[in-house]
């Protein structure tokens, strides 16, 4: 008898727990754990009407959740579906369930979205919040809930675009600082999300956004976005131009932007909705995940490079390029990986002659051909590349003549100015790391004092001749 009374009190007190977690009231709420899992939870058999969404109006089942945020707290980001597809409206209370805080109710018009705070509302750490989830119809809610404040919500922490396709959302994002509405050819912003990339080649850049799959208030569920593209840096953003567009896909086009430009794109949902979708930027460098700490020395005469690379894999070839302008680039040297596997590898590279001004970046070419780029490294010298020029005075028989012996490769703007400061003459000066004899006539110049500029970015020379 006693073991009969043990499973009989059990068998109750299993009634009664299932019965305190089918969500029917604010009181008996199913917990969410905030870890990211998608679990699935059965329609309560109570009923209720819309108290947002009015276009799903009637009696319908209503289930109530409960969440606790933490002690930072971080944000919380839920991705919500409804069962066959049909719409859900989301609402949330103070653990009391005493007042809505109308500013965080969303209408699911699909049956599944994405759910965050509003932008305006700030959580309060080690605080539990109810969630009032109308469903159309009973039956299956699947709900992956987790703690989620996004990296990209400010300029610094913006992600990185390529030709790939990355996925991502603005929800929990906030009004994007440092940028305006106008920027975006917006009127107000509410959830901007930052990203960046490196112009690949000279020309436009196109940033595609797609699957777009957008959620709000009622009646502000636009499959849309606001798109502003800046060059410059996160303390001093250039706008270039702004798109504003609406559907499952949305992209702009650049006008012609130069090679090596670092640009920067917001984006911002249309009245403000939050939104997942797909996003890249065709004309874009593909940068090397596996590239770290890629980084420049100036050791004597040589300038000295070292990279590590991650994961490495066999037979992948790495070319160091160089530029001096930022934008167009060559290759002055090639490794290649051991047919080795392994977890971390350094790589060291000597440009025995270096330019005074000098940008590097490395090309990642793996076995399958693909090709990505490091970041880029930037080295200026003190030291003045033409260790000598001189030219020979006074011109005599209108044969003007200079020998220059020059440190690097490279080539060099030359200019002749008159006495009134006014070009008469340019032309370049092509060194090969030698002595090298520059001769042209200036036969067509009257007698007199002139000045021989010659410069290169990062230093300028100037010597003067007579002409006789």
């Amino acid at each position: 008898m006693k073991r009969a009374g043990i499973m009989l009190t059990a068998l109750v007190m299993f009634r009664l727990f299932v019965n305190a977690q089918t969500g029917a009231d604010c009181a008996n709420a199913i917990p969410l754990v905030l870890d990211g899992v998608c679990r699935t939870f059965a329609t309560s058999a109570s009923t209720g009407a819309s108290l947002h969404c009015v276009d799903n109006l009637g009696n319908a089942p209503i289930t109530y959740f409960s969440f606790t945020t933490n002690s930072v707290p971080d944000k919380v980001l839920l991705n919500i579906t409804g069962p066959s597809g049909q719409p859900v409206e989301v609402a949330v209370y103070p653990n009391s369930c005493s007042f809505m805080y109308s500013s965080n109710n969303i209408c699911f018009d699909d049956g599944d979205g994405l759910w965050s705070f509003s932008h305006v509302f700030t959580p309060v750490a080690n605080t539990t919040y109810k969630l009032r989830i109308r469903t159309n119809v009973a039956g299956n809610i699947v709900i992956c809930a987790q703690n989620f404040n996004p990296p990209n919500d400010v300029c610094s922490g913006a992600l990185i675009l390529s030709p790939d396709t990355l996925t991502d959302n603005n929800a929990n994002e906030t009004a994007g600082p440092g940028v305006s509405a106008s920027d975006l050819c917006a009127s107000t912003l509410e959830n901007t999300a930052f990203y960046k990339f490196t112009v690949a080649s000279t020309g436009p850049v196109i940033i595609n956004l797609n699957n777009i799959k957008c959620d709000n208030s009622y009646g502000s569920n636009s499959n849309g976005f606001q798109i502003g593209v800046f060059s410059g840096s996160c303390g001093s953003l250039t706008p270039i131009t702004c798109y504003a567009g609406s559907g499952s896909f949305v992209s702009t086009t650049t006008a012609t932007l130069s090679a090596g430009t670092d640009i920067f794109v917001a984006i911002d949902g249309t009245a403000g909705s939050n939104c997942s979708y797909k996003i890249n930027a065709i004309n874009s460098m593909l940068l090397a995940a596996k590239i770290k700490n890629f980084s420049g020395w100036k050791k004597g005469d040589i300038n000295l490079l070292n990279w590590t690379v991650l994961d490495e894999t066999g037979n992948t070839l790495y070319e160091i390029q160089r530029s001096n302008n930022r934008k167009d680039f060559y290759t002055i040297g090639q490794l290649r990986s051991s047919s080795v596997s392994q977890n971390e590898t350094l790589y060291k590279f000597e440009d025995k002659n270096p330019a005074p001004l000098a940008y590097y970046r490395i090309k990642f070419i793996e076995p399958t051909k693909k090709a990505s780029y490091s970041k880029i490294v930037f080295l200026k010298r003190d030291l003045n590349p033409l260790n000598s020029v001189e030219v020979i005075n006074p011109v005599v028989g209108g044969m003007l003549t200079i020998k220059v012996f020059s440190e690097t490769k490279a080539e060099y703007n030359m200019s002749i100015l008159n006495t009134l400061g006014q070009v008469v003459m340019t032309d370049k000066l092509n060194c090969n790391n030698e002595l090298f004899t520059y001769q042209k006539s200036v036969s067509f110049l009257p007698s007199g004092v002139y000045h021989i500029v010659i410069n290169n970015p990062g230093f300028q020379i100037v010597k003067p001749f007579v002409k006789n």
